[in-house]
């Protein structure tokens, strides 16, 4: 059949990587603060940017679910680490 032409329809998959990056964020956080003295210098640097990330993923209307789980797990690991801090103090 001579003169059909074939057009190819791209679809883009919308994705979060703000979201992404805050929950891989958070979760190196909470492992780096199982880690004695590492846990206090390197992974309050981790929460903050976890939670910074996760707020700019709640943005977007993909994954934002992802979003709010990096901003929990970094608000918690940072609560635990406090209540640490108060108790043994």
């Amino acid at each position: 059949m001579i003169g059909l032409e074939h057009h190819q329809h791209v679809v883009e998959k919308e994705t979060n990587a703000a979201a992404s990056l805050s929950i891989l964020l958070a979760v190196l956080g909470f492992i780096l603060s199982l880690i004695p003295l590492v846990g206090w210098i390197l992974a309050p640097f981790f929460w903050v940017l976890a939670i910074l990330f996760g707020m700019v993923g709640l943005h977007k209307e993909v994954n934002r679910g992802a979003a709010i789980l990096g901003i929990a797990i970094g608000f918690v690991t940072f609560m635990y680490k406090i209540a640490l801090m108060q108790i043994f103090s």
